[in-house]
């Protein structure tokens, strides 16, 4: 009887060590994907120099072919930026409503005269869910685009 109950409990720490590990790949893998949509997200509103109808069209079918359906709650930028949120394609201000993802744009305007710069910092979002739990916890992963001194957005104005 004594070398079941051990056998049992190195069989329960095994067990419990395999799950970890298997918690640890998923996240990894989640959070590689996460990260390489909001690069080439990322890249797309740099290649069309700004948030305008042609990088949305663009954003959003890549966001439909990677799979991608993760939502969360969009923060409103605390420096008075503006900030859009998307999801399923439609584009809406309520920072209430989960969406799938956030773009901001920021204005630095230029000293001395100079030419403002235009930073726009788009937003995706990774969760971490069970099929049992739901929902545990959604993460945010941001990036920031370099400076765009005259974009060609149409959404923020």
């Amino acid at each position: 009887m004594n070398k079941s109950i051990s056998g049992l409990w190195l069989f329960s720490i095994v067990i419990v060590f395999m799950m970890l590990m298997i918690a640890y790949v998923a996240i990894s893998i989640n959070y590689s994907n996460a990260y390489k949509l909001k690069t080439a997200l990322v890249t797309k509103i740099e290649q069309y120099d700004g948030w305008n109808n042609t990088a949305k069209d663009e954003v959003d079918s890549i966001v439909q072919a990677s799979g991608y359906r993760q939502t969360g709650f969009c923060r409103q930028p605390e420096d008075g930026s503006m900030y859009v949120g998307v999801l399923d394609g439609h584009t809406t201000k309520n920072p209430n409503t989960r969406q799938s993802y956030c773009v901001s744009r920021e204005v630095k305007h230029g000293e001395g005269g100079g030419e403002d710069k235009y930073y726009y910092t788009l937003t995706v979002f990774l969760g971490f869910n069970l099929p049992v739990l739901g929902d545990i916890y959604t993460f945010s992963i941001s990036g920031e685009t370099g400076a765009i001194y005259y974009p060609k957005d149409n959404t923020f104005n």
